[in-house]
């Protein structure tokens, strides 16, 4: 059993399943079940927290509100999961995504000399041609209407040339052809469907037809689901379909691809992705239906076939079939940032058997666009590089930072023992924002919070606070609790913020990351094993699914929306990272100079995972900026602000320290780059080149002969700057 959409019907408490089998779609229902669970002491059930709970069970909605009502004076359990999901956990958890039928398509519509175009909230011009590809059959098929500067009989002679290219004089006929064509089709997909081409459609069947055919649609004789969502700063609708999914091609591609291109038009993708172009016409796209409709069809039905070649090379709606499926969600939950990794951790919970908390009250809509920075986690450890040349440069990356620190140090909400408090810290923190400086330049050389660094250095003179999770406070020295968590064995950790966490049992997150870990190698094998490039590209989807999945959790328990939401473990993960990296750039400069100094005149730079985006490395296929490099993936993922890529095809030079002998061509994990919030400053030299660097940006200026690094706000018109002068 493969599912393609579902919905919840409240009215008969049933679970409508629509699913593709075969080829062969298939309706199925479910008698949707409704769970929740209540504090009790006798309770038979445990929740992550290893907490007793009793549960309460229904297949009636409005039983289950009642039932919840008079358990509100106790904490509830699971009451919000939504019965959607939790009925595919039950039914179609570990089973293979489904071959999709995909629709691509793309409308063009008329233009009135007085009113102009029209806008899909106010479609009064006519829609003028629909071309759409069916993947499932390889057929592309157009309709249109005849422009009034020809008979049909002439405009059928121009367009005879074009196969399966019909044309109609009533456009209620062309748009009721239209449904017909897509009614075996499981997937709709345009570019920039979503602020055009289906509101527009949906909105002019409403107006020339009726609101009852855009049953047509969608499944189960259900009408489109009206939208709002904001694009370019302005409120726009939408329509979601029902049973039949729409996703907008160009949303996949900036999800999925995790670079800023400078246009996102088909034109721009098209050439960057194919090498390809949509048609040429010369005037306005008016003129070309009017006075060379044979050109007009030819341009509607290219722009049809990029995008759906588009989907030949990326294969991002089967990528997102593949995420949904193994998280058991639905395909255009997806697109969001949280929910796809939070029903990952509930399905890994009620593995283990246990219960997973409500999620919290949601944080309030904030009127700006500015999110106070003190209500974040510090970020990842970046040093200045420093200034000159440099030969027998090496590299070393640490694997997967994040998601390895969190499975070291078993982080998870329900591991958590007590938690530092950071008065200290806190207080450092805000003196240093009173100076003007950014959250993560007020972080700018901490190695772990201030009292993390006293715990560590057994500093008995320093007196700090735990605030336990049963609620207690303790207040000790410093050296005390040094001795408490090492020196009396307990099965206690403590991160670089302060937080303890305990290691008896493996925790939900941890154990799910480990289990991702060793599906995706057992995946990669399976891909290097296949013999023909279809399996190949199925294994490695599969594998590419778990690396998005590995990539995404630590972004998701930092967000305020997700149920497992924790702050301490956010900067438990990044501080933990911190304190890694700079032992990991002390080592090294001890083996090449004897000195255990982060700072030494081995390191170059330092990052947690990156480095700057202009260096060359030598690759296999020539000397490459990391941005060049970046540029050259064959797949693209996004993880929160972090944008990936690799290619499998490129090697770079790397050294094995458990072989011996030279360095070697070997293939690289991926390259990722980030955006960031701080200030951003223009530096133009006189030779015309302009560079945008961030406020921490150190640029090398010649000083009383000397090269001395100064940030872009101490830059002073005149002065020398090192740069690079083009032939």
């Amino acid at each position: 059993m493969s599912y393609v959409d579902a919905i919840w019907n409240k009215n008969s408490d049933t679970i409508h399943v629509v699913e593709r089998i075969d080829g062969k779609r298939i309706f199925t229902d479910w008698p949707a079940k409704y769970v929740f669970y209540y504090d009790d002491s006798k309770g038979k059930h445990r929740t992550i927290y290893e907490t007793p709970v009793s549960r309460f069970v229904t297949r009636q909605y409005k039983e289950f509100n009642r039932e919840l009502r008079a358990h509100s004076h106790l904490r509830t359990w699971e009451s919000d999961i939504n019965p959607v999901f939790r009925c595919l956990e039950e039914h179609y958890r570990h089973k293979l995504a489904p071959k999709l039928h995909t629709a691509f398509f793309d409308i063009e519509t008329a233009f009135d000399a007085e009113r102009g175009f029209s806008s899909p909230e106010d479609p009064f011009s006519a829609i003028t041609a629909i071309t759409v590809y069916l993947d499932w059959c390889d057929q592309l098929i157009t309709l249109a209407m005849p422009p009034s500067t020809l008979t049909m009989d002439q405009a059928q002679a121009l367009v005879k040339n074009f196969d399966n290219t019909f044309l109609f004089n009533d456009e209620t006929e062309m748009l009721s052809t239209f449904l017909d064509i897509i009614q075996d089709a499981d997937v709709l997909s345009g570019w920039n469907s979503e602020g055009y081409d289906i509101p527009y459609t949906v909105n002019r069947i409403i107006t020339i037809m009726s609101k009852d055919d855009t049953r047509r649609l969608c499944l189960w004789d259900q009408h489109p689901k009206q939208r709002k969502f904001e694009r370019y700063g302005a409120q726009q609708s939408t329509y979601d379909l029902i049973g039949r999914l729409h996703l907008d091609y160009m949303q996949l591609y900036r999800k999925y691809t995790y670079e800023e291109r400078h246009s996102y038009s088909l034109d721009a993708i098209s050439e960057h992705e194919l090498g390809e172009h949509k048609t040429h016409y010369e005037g306005t796209l008016d003129q070309l239906y009017n006075l060379n409709f044979e050109r007009f069809i030819e341009y509607n039905r290219q722009d049809v076939m990029l995008i759906a070649r588009l989907d030949q090379k990326l294969r991002f709606i089967d990528l997102a079939n593949e995420l949904a499926h193994d998280n058991t969600v639905l395909i255009p939950t997806t697109m969001g940032a949280v929910a796809v990794t939070e029903q990952a951790i509930i399905n890994e919970s009620h593995d283990r058997g246990l219960v997973v908390p409500d999620r919290k009250a949601q944080p309030r809509d904030r009127e700006d666009d500015g999110e106070d920075e003190d209500e974040g986690a510090a970020g990842a450890y970046v040093a200045y590089p420093k200034k000159g040349l440099h030969d027998y440069i090496g590299a070393i990356d640490l694997n997967s930072l994040y998601p390895n620190t969190i499975r070291a140090l078993n982080m998870g909400p329900e591991t958590i023992v007590g938690q530092i408090r950071l008065t200290d810290t806190d207080n450092y923190i805000a003196k240093k924002r009173a100076e003007d400086l950014s959250f993560a330049a007020a972080w700018e050389g901490l190695f772990g919070t201030l009292e993390y660094t006293a715990v560590i250095n057994k500093d008995p003179a320093y007196t700090i606070t735990v605030e336990w999770e049963n609620g207690t406070s303790t207040e000790m020295s410093a050296a005390q609790l040094h001795h408490l968590i090492w020196a009396e064995n307990r099965p206690w950790i403590l991160t670089a913020n302060g937080t303890i966490l305990t290691a008896e049992r493996e925790g939900i997150v941890p154990g799910l990351l480990r289990r991702w870990y060793t599906e995706r190698k057992e995946l990669q094998k399976k891909k290097k094993e296949a013999t023909d490039k279809e399996d190949q590209a199925f294994w490695d989807k599969r594998q590419l699914v778990k690396k998005i999945n590995l990539n995404s959790l630590y972004g998701a328990i930092l967000n305020p929306y997700c149920r497992f939401n924790d702050k301490r473990i956010g900067q438990s993960t990044t501080l933990s990272g911190r304190v890694i990296a700079r032992h990991m750039n002390a080592y090294v400069n001890q083996c090449v100079t004897g000195d255990y100094d982060h700072t030494g005149e081995a390191i170059i730079y330092a990052d947690t995972d990156s480095v700057d985006g202009s260096s060359c490395i030598n690759t296999s296929v020539g000397n490459k900026t990391i941005e060049e490099l970046f540029h050259n993936g064959t797949t693209f993922w996004k993880d929160g602000d972090k944008e990936y890529s690799v290619n499998p095809d490129i090697q770079v030079v790397v050294y094995d320290n458990k072989v011996s002998g030279p360095a070697k061509m070997g293939n690289y994990n991926y390259v990722y780059r980030h955006k960031t919030k701080k200030r951003r400053f223009k530096v133009i030299d006189s030779l015309g080149n302009e560079l945008i660097v961030t406020e921490d940006h150190a640029m090398i200026v010649l000083e009383d002969g000397k090269l001395v690094e100064k940030s872009p706000m101490e830059l002073k018109k005149g002065e020398k700057i090192l740069t690079i002068k083009h032939k």
